[in-house]
Parts: C-alpha cells; structure tokens; sequence
C-alpha cells in the first residue's frame, strides 16, 4: 500500500508535482504605469515607481510556509541485485566442450544438471598422473626403510659416546674423593715432620748455648759442636721450607691443574657424546628428509591426481540452490565482455564465466548515498522503494547494510566525490521481481514533529546569506532566514519566518536586472593600475611604498583584474548566489 503524500509531512519520492501560477507579463507595468500618471500625476508616478527601501513589487508564483510534521529523507536510484548467486564457469585448466545445457531463463530446482561439458585432454592427463603416483609410492617406500637403518646405526655410537662421558666422570670423581686429598695429606705430614725435626734441633742448639753461657760450666761443648748444630738447625729449616712449598705447589697449581685436566676430560668425552648425537641426529634427519621428500612427491603427485578426478566430476555441473538461469559472459563497460558463445558444441576456455543463477529468495535493491549524508544512515531506518516497471506502487523496506568504506569504482571515476554503498531489503514479498530492475530509493533518515518548512525552491543565497523573498500586501521583501534538515522537496526553517507568510519561488526580476548590470560592470570596468604606472616616463621617482596597514590592501599588479572573491570593494551580484541555489533546488 503506498503512503499518502499530499501534505508536506509526506516524502519527496510520492509528492505531487506543484502546478505553476501564472506569471503576470512585463507590459502590465507599463499599462498601470499610464493609469497612475494620468490618475495621480508626477508626484504620485515617483511614489509608486519608489517603493519603500527592502521592498519591491512582486511577480510570479508564491507558495506558504506551513507548520506540520517534515520527513527528513535522501532519494537515490538502486538496482535490484541477489545477495546470494552462483556463478557457471569453466572451473576446469582446460578448453572444453559444451555437449549440453539448459535453456537461458528456465527455473532449475536443486541438483538438476545446468551443463554438461567434454574434456579429452583431462581424461589422457588423468591417465598419465595414475603412472606418476605409482612411482612416488615405490620411492617413498625404500626411503621409508633406509631411515630405519640409519636410525639403528647411529643410536650404537651415541651409546660408545655416552660410556665415555661415564668414564671421565669417575675419574674426576676418584681424583677428588681419593687421590687428590690423599696427596695433600702426604705434604702435610712432610710440613709436621720438618717443623718437629726444626724444634728439637733448635732446642738442642740452645741447650748447647745456655750451657757454654754458664762460667762455673766453663763451656763443655766446643765451638763446633756448636757450629754443628746451627748447620743442623739450618738443613731443617731448608727441609721445612721445602715441605711447605711442596704442600703450596700441590695445593695451589698441582692439584687445581689436575681437576682441570680430569674436568675437560669430562667436557670433551661430553662434546664427543654431544657430536655424536648430532651427527646421528643430521644422518637420521637426512634420511628422515629423503624419506618426507618422497612422501611430498608422493602427496604432490596424489593431490594433483585428486585435483584431476574433482575437474571430471565439474564437467557435469548442477544447482545448488533453487533459481533462475541468466546467460553471462561476464564484462562490464570498464571491461567489455570476451566472445565466448553460450550453445551446444561451443569451445569454452578456462575460466570463463558462462551464466548465473541468482538466488531468488535474496533479492535486495542496492543503492548508494554521498558522503555528506552517510552518517545519517544508519542499519533499520525505513526506506521506500519505488521500481521503475511498476511506478505507481511503492514497497516498504528497511536499510540491512551500511558500507564502511567509499565505493572503489566510483572513486577511480570520480575522485572528488565519495559514495557509499548502501543495501535495503523489502519489508514484503514482490512477486515477478527480477535481478537487474532499477528502482528509485527513499530512505526516511528522521520524521520532525510540528515545523515550518517551505518547498526548497524558495531559499536563496546571497552574499553567503540564507534569504526568502516574502510577498505582504502585494509587496516583496528579502527575509534572511535561518534554515534546518531537509529533504529533496522540503527544507525547515528555523527563524526568520511565521506559519501562512507567502514567499516567491524565483527571485524578483530587479534582483535579476542588478546582477546582469553588475556583471556588465565588473567586465567593463578597467584594470586598476599602480602608482608607478601612472608617473610619467621621466618624471620624479615615485615617493617609497606606504607599508600596508591594518585593513589596507595592495594594488593588484598590471593587467591583473581584481579579485571580487578577495574583496575589492564591490559587493558580489545579489542574484547569482539565488540563481545557482534555485538551479540546485530544481535538480
């Protein structure tokens, strides 16, 4: 059922059409003109050819502003597309033959043969690839049992190479816990011993001193008993001497040097082991990799053979789903289509695309909307379809799915503008509806309450001002306003305007007469020179430049024109702004 659209709450896709006023004709003037001269005389003919400043007499059509509720709504045009489709190709690496197929537009029910195709070069290559496996089989095999016999080789030296470690471990161990002490205790005991041979010696010695001290004694021992004894007392303390720098040697090089001989032992029977292993491990490893090399070869070759067999079984295909069948060539307009033929006997080359069939219980209408207004719309909003086969009905739907980023094909044709590509499904079921329609698309972004709209070919810009033209009592006055949301139709006005003010859909014709005067002027007027082209040729040199200050310009340089945008004095032509933003209104 189609909405009511015959208020201005109504969206702009089923608005009706608004019906022209007459235009009142430019001779009306000059005969009302006569009448006032003859009637009033002179003083009332300036009165009335002087209107009061802001107003001028009206022409042409008005419409009113009214108060009520305003769609805010985006129109663009969509195809009707199927979400889901399968694409027919020739699947397979080689040319085929297309022995049979069905008719372009028939219905096929799922698991019904679309096309049968004839392939002599994949059955001979599927022979051939049977004798290639075989082979890989037999290699894989012996490789198989050579990684078995290595792996038993390897694993006796890695055990003749762990014995070893062993060994030199209780070695270190017998040195540490046995011989090594045993030794130090042996210079020990020689310290001991010279120590006590010393002291007696010494004991003696001062014996044999004390003694010779004594005068009632008068000196028993003779001076080379005495002399004997200091020798003694000498070769003792040589011995002591020497017994301790044995028991030093041992305890500080002997000793620290035999561990480090017995540990490297250790760590070079442990290097040997750890050679050992890898070599056993690289020799199993290359024998396992011969073995995983024949077995890719084996897999390569099977794979190749399993994709072989798939490609036979596409030379019959059949349908997945319930659809319509659509001969397509594939191509596009940036890319014309091959001259593959789609009959019986046809040469097809791999890869071509052949026909469609879309899935019929998917289709959508797919549309897209600019950049400025993308983040309006929003996954759910309401939209309103109308199909270019069946104008006078329109289908409800809702917006399914927003693009997060611009459409890459509009943005290679056109780079300054950026779309997005937007999919709305139908709220109902439309029967006979086919891929490949196109549609006008309304999608509701906002419905407003109670406001005042006017229609957008009542809104003007001038001077970078919003304006209305409003007729009271058969007079015109520029109203600047203050506009809202909009649709394509209907815009809202915020401030500037009341409920029933009547308002002019084209400017005023002296609005029009001003901006021709000032574009006539503007390409009339001179170029502006500068100070030094205006001295004569061999006057006085012209006095320094006055440095600019605030709100003084520069002279444009010679020849140049001057810049209306950068403000040079003269006010822009009041009607070109309304001009371009009616232009707009209207498309």
């Amino acid at each position: 059922m189609s909405p009511d659209r015959s208020d201005p709450s109504v969206s702009a896709l089923g608005a009706p059409a608004a019906a022209p006023a007459s235009r009142r004709k430019g001779r009306t003037y000059a005969v009302v003109a006569a009448v006032l001269v003859a009637a009033l005389g002179a003083g009332a003919w300036a009165v009335l050819r002087d209107p009061p400043e802001g107003q001028t007499q009206t022409n042409g059509p008005t419409v009113p502003v009214t108060l009520g509720p305003l769609i805010v709504s985006v129109t663009e045009s969509g195809e009707v597309t199927a979400e889901k489709r399968k694409v027919i190709s020739n699947e397979i690496r080689y040319p085929v033959i297309i022995k049979s197929l069905v008719e372009e537009g028939d219905r096929v029910k799922k698991g019904q043969t679309i096309i049968t195709f004839e392939c002599r070069e994949l059955l001979n290559e599927i022979e051939n690839k049977k004798l290639v496996v075989t082979n890989a089989k037999n290699a894989y095999l012996q490789a198989v049992e050579s990684v078995q016999l290595d792996g038993k080789e390897q694993d006796n030296l890695v055990r003749k190479a762990v014995q070893a470690v062993l060994d030199a471990n209780d070695d270190l161990r017998r040195y540490i816990e046995a011989e090594g002490p045993m030794g130090i205790a042996d210079a020990n005991a020689g310290i001991h011993t010279a120590r006590r041979d010393l002291a007696l010696a010494e004991e003696k010695l001062n014996f044999k001193l004390k003694v010779n001290a004594d005068q009632e004694l008068n000196s028993p021992f003779s001076e080379n008993e005495i002399e004997a004894e200091k020798l003694s007392v000498e070769k003792l303390k040589i011995s002591l001497g020497k017994a301790i720098a044995t028991y030093g040697k041992l305890v500080k090089y002997d000793d620290p040097r035999e561990r480090r001989t017995l540990r490297t032992a250790v760590e070079d029977a442990k290097l040997a082991r750890e050679r050992a292993r890898h070599t056993a491990k690289s020799k199993v490893l290359t024998s396992e990799a011969e073995r995983e090399t024949k077995k890719i070869g084996l897999d390569l070759q099977t794979r190749q053979l399993d994709e072989l067999l798939e490609d036979e079984k596409k030379l019959v295909v059949t349908a997945e789903e319930e659809g319509l069948v659509v001969y397509d060539v594939g191509g596009n307009r940036w890319r014309p289509a091959t001259d593959a033929r789609v009959e019986v006997g046809a040469k097809i080359s791999p890869r071509q695309q052949l026909m469609i069939i879309p899935d019929m219980t998917t289709l959508l209408i797919k549309t897209k909307v600019y950049e400025a207004i993308i983040d309006q719309v929003d996954v759910g909003l309401k939209a309103y379809v109308r199909l270019d086969a069946r104008p006078d009905s329109i289908v409800p739907g809702h917006v399914a799915k927003v693009g997060v980023l611009p459409d890459s094909q509009h943005r290679w044709l056109n780079p300054g503008v950026k779309v997005f590509k937007v999919d709305i499904e139908l709220d109902q079921k439309v029967p006979d509806l086919k891929p490949g329609m196109t549609a006008q698309v309304e999608i509701e972004l906002e419905r407003l309450g109670d406001v005042l709209s006017v229609p957008v070919a009542t809104v003007f810009t001038e001077q970078e001002k919003t304006c209305c033209y409003r007729v009271t009592a058969g007079h015109m006055e520029r109203v600047e306003v203050k506009v809202g949301k909009m649709n394509d139709s209907r815009v809202q006005i915020v401030s500037g305007l009341r409920e029933g003010d009547h308002l002019l859909l084209t400017p005023p014709a002296s609005v029009e007469k001003d901006d021709k005067a000032d574009d006539a002027l503007r390409k009339e007027a001179p170029p502006e020179r500068s100070p030094d082209e205006l001295k004569p040729p061999d006057g006085p040199k012209a006095p320094p430049k006055r440095p600019e200050g605030p709100g003084e310009k520069a002279a444009p340089p010679r020849g140049a024109r001057p810049d209306r945008r950068a403000g040079d004095g003269r006010k822009p032509p009041a009607g070109r702004n309304a001009r371009r933003a009616k232009r707009d209104a209207e498309k």
